[in-house]
């Protein structure tokens, strides 16, 4: 079904009336997968603060997308303010995977003003969003409330994975080529949001975007075990 949504599947169960078990289930996998990967990270990684920002965005992302998961599948009892923590808390998993990038920068006086744009670009989109909140009626179109989180992390990821991949790629390691192979993975969201492109009543347009979104995931952690005999790294 191409520019509408299918009518979102309820489910009965001990009692209650839930929606959409199968965003639930795509939100688990992806949970699961970044704590998965966040103590992977932790164990066999080291402590430059390259790793340790990039452990922060998977717990971050992970977090975001289990609140969102229980968003959906508790809508008929939380009503709109179960989608609001995982707007926000997916800004704030950009922000730390922007300042795992900047930690590589090798000008400290440019490194410091990248980490001050990235906090600030944060506090400004959560400040927006915030009024949006208040000031907004998103029970008629939800996507006002997503615009926001969608513009302040296309910007991170534009800027961490696409402009600083393409320089690590050349001055540090080769293999940071898999940054911006990940960003272009994601680029079909847009266009499979806006035009609502669902496969399937039972894999519609959010689990499609589960998929690239787990292979982002998996793009990203390759990138960080491809590199890490990288010089910079033993310095």
């Amino acid at each position: 079904m191409i520019g509408q949504d299918f009518p979102k599947l309820e489910w009965q169960f001990l009692g209650l009336d839930l929606l959409e078990p199968n965003a639930m289930f795509g939100d688990i996998v992806l949970f699961s997968v970044s704590l998965f990967i966040a103590s992977k990270i932790s164990k066999n990684l080291g402590k430059h603060p390259f790793y340790a920002n990039w452990r922060k965005f998977y717990l971050w992302f992970g977090w975001s997308f289990l609140f969102g998961g229980f968003g959906h599948l508790l809508y008929n009892y939380l009503g709109l303010w179960g989608k609001y923590p995982s707007w926000i808390l997916g800004m704030v998993a950009t922000y730390f995977l922007s300042k795992a990038m900047i930690s590589l920068w090798p000008q400290a006086k440019q490194k410091t003003t990248f980490e001050r744009l990235a906090l600030t670009l944060l506090l400004i989109g959560m400040l927006i969003e915030v009024i949006v909140f208040i000031n907004v009626d998103l029970s008629i179109d939800q996507s006002k409330g997503l615009f926001v989180p969608t513009l302040v992390s296309g910007i991170g990821l534009i800027f961490s994975l696409v402009f600083l991949g393409v320089r690590y790629q050349k001055r540090i390691h080769p293999r940071f080529k898999f940054l911006w192979i990940a960003a272009l993975t994601l680029l079909p969201n847009a266009f499979i949001q806006s035009q609502k492109i669902n496969l399937n009543q039972w894999f519609d347009r959010n689990d499609f975007s589960h998929v690239l979104l787990l292979m982002s995931l998996l793009l990203y952690f390759h990138t960080l075990k491809a590199t890490q005999n990288a010089a910079i790294f033993k310095a």
